[in-house]
């Protein structure tokens, strides 16, 4: 398969689950080896390179388990906030964490991205999922990413919290994001992507552009249809 994704731009990938979304995004984010091919970022190789080096040109990861791989359930909010730069000013003098500065930081961003929880000091794992996931979303858009990969961001969220991710993935866009969007959510993708690219069995079918693909064609494709093939029979 081969895939661009460019800076202020939104691109979908749709599909039934389990057809390799999961598998690409892992190794986009150096969590599973590339057997072949290449992932660059402003025309840079970083195939292989660790999720920490791949954090500092600029890569950001909401992950499809937010419990499993997106935080630490049994630590605080405070802590989940920092857990991709703890090791680093202003959170970290050396050796010791700076309790000052990370209290005023997780503040911040749980006011600014409207996350509802007792305190910062409250575990994540009694948050609701739309919370969790915004607390996420916090942690991950506040280091300004250049690229942005989002898997299933809205899965299992209630519609209050649907809507605020949109407006998120929405305004890194305008802020020049290159966004890649993993969702089953055919409407999701559809009203939030500039293309889209519809996977099967961890091939591309088709990639279209936003306003050009029904949802007929975008089903064929998902049923392992190439879109040449798709087109036709969506018009017959």
């Amino acid at each position: 398969m081969s895939l661009d994704v460019r800076a202020g731009e939104i691109v979908g990938i749709a599909g039934v689950s389990g057809n390799g979304q999961r598998e690409l995004a892992q190794v986009i984010c150096g969590l599973r080896p590339a057997t072949k091919g290449r992932v660059l970022i402003d025309g840079k190789d970083v195939t292989g390179f660790s999720p920490e080096k791949l954090l500092n040109v600029g890569l950001s990861y909401i992950p499809e388990e937010r419990l499993r791989d997106g935080g630490i359930r049994d630590f605080t909010c405070a802590e989940n906030l920092i857990l991709r730069d703890h090791t680093k000013p202003p959170f970290a003098k050396g050796i010791f964490l700076d309790l000052k500065a990370i209290a005023s930081e997780a503040d911040r961003l749980i006011k600014v991205f409207n996350v509802k929880t007792p305190s910062r000091d409250t575990p994540l794992k009694n948050l609701s999922g739309g919370n969790i996931q915004k607390l996420i979303l916090a942690r991950e858009l506040s280091r300004k990413p250049r690229v942005l990969i989002a898997a299933q961001p809205t899965r299992g969220v209630d519609i209050g919290a649907m809507e605020y991710i949109h407006r998120q993935l929405v305004a890194e866009r305008s802020e020049g994001t290159a966004t890649l969007l993993i969702s089953e959510d055919l409407d999701e993708i559809q009203n939030l992507c500039d293309r889209i690219a519809v996977m099967y069995e961890g091939r591309i079918m088709g990639i279209v552009k936003r306003g050009e693909a029904d949802v007929k064609e975008l089903g064929l494709m998902m049923a392992g249809v190439r879109r040449e093939e798709a087109l036709g029979a969506a018009t017959d």
